[in-house]
């Protein structure tokens, strides 16, 4: 457990935030209270994306929970939207998310650095995650150790090779993955409190809604003013 973990957010707190925005159901203080409790998780993912575009020290771990995430919104709206056209996208969607969470882990060249922060356990040692039998791709090596369960390196391999399951399956492998993500990462690095990175930004919110207004009014006194002026401009019809 790292509860220092260096990364590209500010504090401590603003990782506790985009923490909470993710997983709402372990967070302490309601994550949706800024926005009238709208869903959060496209804003911890755009901020994954800032903070992946000024660094490159944002841990794998926070990215892949982002790519997830993000095949679930998406797959989400398909549904809502009944929009089947949508089908194949969101397929490959999640299989390149699901692909990129699970070499980010076990490929051997950079399973070393990726899992350096995860929390391990002593109650880890079981059938699902143990090395299938000797002499087996060292993926299943790597993943053994972190405790990553055999069935996310089997649907690895799957799709890699072009064989897709069909989104709801794909869909739970995501949930499963996230479950897997907050247990070893999330939760021993994050352990912020969100407190002052919510204050934060509930300030920002109340400062852009303001100059909104502000900026409403004007355009609103400018437009009446010219139509208070306009019938008194002289017209010659001569």
């Amino acid at each position: 457990m790292n509860t220092n973990i260096p990364g590209p957010w500010q504090n401590e707190a603003e990782l506790a935030m985009v923490r909470d925005w993710f997983y709402p159901s372990h967070s302490v203080e309601d994550p949706y209270e800024l926005k009238s409790r709208e869903d959060m998780r496209s804003e911890a993912i755009a901020r994954v994306n800032v903070w992946t575009f000024k660094s490159h020290k944002t841990p794998v771990a926070v990215i892949s929970t982002a790519d997830l995430t993000d095949s679930i919104i998406h797959y989400e709206k398909m549904v809502s939207t009944n929009n089947p056209d949508s089908y194949r996208a969101v397929q490959f969607m999640f299989a390149f998310a699901f692909l990129r969470f699970v070499n980010s882990f076990v490929d051997r060249d950079v399973a070393k650095a990726a899992t350096a922060a995860l929390i391990t356990s002593e109650d880890d040692d079981d059938d699902e995650t143990s090395v299938k039998i000797a002499g087996e791709s060292s993926m299943y090596a790597h993943a053994a150790a972190i405790s990553m369960p055999n069935r996310f390196v089997d649907l690895r391999h799957q799709v890699s090779h072009g064989q897709l399951p069909d989104v709801k399956a794909l869909r739970d492998a995501a949930n499963e993955g996230l479950t897997w993500l907050w247990e070893r990462w999330w939760k021993g690095n994050a352990t912020g409190d969100p407190t002052t990175a919510l204050s934060y930004e509930r300030a920002q919110s109340a400062d852009t809604e303001a100059g909104v207004a502000t900026n409403a009014v004007r355009a609103t006194i400018l437009r009446s003013k010219k139509l208070i002026d306009w019938p008194s401009q002289s017209l010659d019809y001569k």
